[in-house]
């Protein structure tokens, strides 16, 4: 039997928090073009809002605010926010660590319970960090937060099954506005591509890419994982050349 994939696009419903900027917006974009209902959820909505997609202001953490606003069913939820805090431990405070892993991990979770009646037979991937993975000087608050996030994604992969499927992306720097000026800005991309065995970083599109094959038919058997966009940062050791 002939399927319009066009009509099955359109009937694709797509949630996307943290929808601004970076890879959420990246992803909003991608999603419009598959030809998807796409919506975006952010704190503040952007200058120029994408044609043709539903943007909802709000907060992760008070889905109660904009639940009226939501679609009845969501087909697939990407959760991209979370606050980047980096430092050494000894000027770290218990009031940034907390931060990190609340916007991260309790954000996440507030949100998703929300709306777990209207993820029925869906998919859903968390956005994570190669630092959740590596010891990475600075990077205790999001190193603890995003191995939050990890753990909270595993289990909760294991509580929705058999009908929702929980995956996580975990990049290594992308160069977003926020990553560019973690690093000190492009003038710092060479040097930080030349640490990845395949000499490069990925560009946020490639992230998008993989999140939307995640949400895709295609990944249909896939669950419980965790993918590492990082050009092979966190795995592979290459010798001196």
């Amino acid at each position: 039997m002939y399927v319009d994939q066009t009509e099955k696009s359109k009937s694709f419903t797509h949630l996307i928090a943290g929808a601004s900027r970076g890879i959420g917006s990246a992803l909003l974009h991608l999603s419009l073009e598959k030809g998807e209902s796409a919506w975006g959820l952010s704190r503040s909505q952007p200058d120029t809002v994408p044609s043709g997609c539903n943007w909802i202001t709000g907060n992760a953490d008070a889905p109660e605010t904009f639940a009226d606003d939501l679609p009845e069913v969501i087909d697939a939820l990407t959760f991209c926010p979370g606050k980047v805090v980096l430092g050494p431990v000894k000027r770290l405070t218990s009031e940034q660590m907390l931060e990190a892993y609340k916007t991260s991990v309790l954000d996440a979770f507030t949100l998703i319970q929300t709306l777990l009646p209207k993820l029925q037979d869906s998919s859903i991937v968390l956005i994570s960090s190669v630092a959740a993975s590596m010891g990475l000087p600075n990077h205790c608050a999001i190193s603890a937060a995003k191995s939050g996030l990890e753990g909270f994604a595993l289990a909760l992969a294991a509580d929705l099954a058999p009908k929702t499927r929980v995956n996580v992306v975990a990049p290594t720097l992308t160069p977003t506005e926020m990553g560019l000026s973690m690093v000190g800005g492009e003038k710092m991309i060479p040097l930080i591509e030349n640490r990845h065995p395949l000499k490069k970083i990925p560009a946020v599109n490639e992230v998008a890419n993989t999140i939307s094959f995640l949400h895709s038919e295609s990944a249909s058997s896939i669950t419980g994982q965790i993918i590492k966009v990082d050009a092979g940062l966190s795995e592979i050791r290459l010798n001196d050349r």
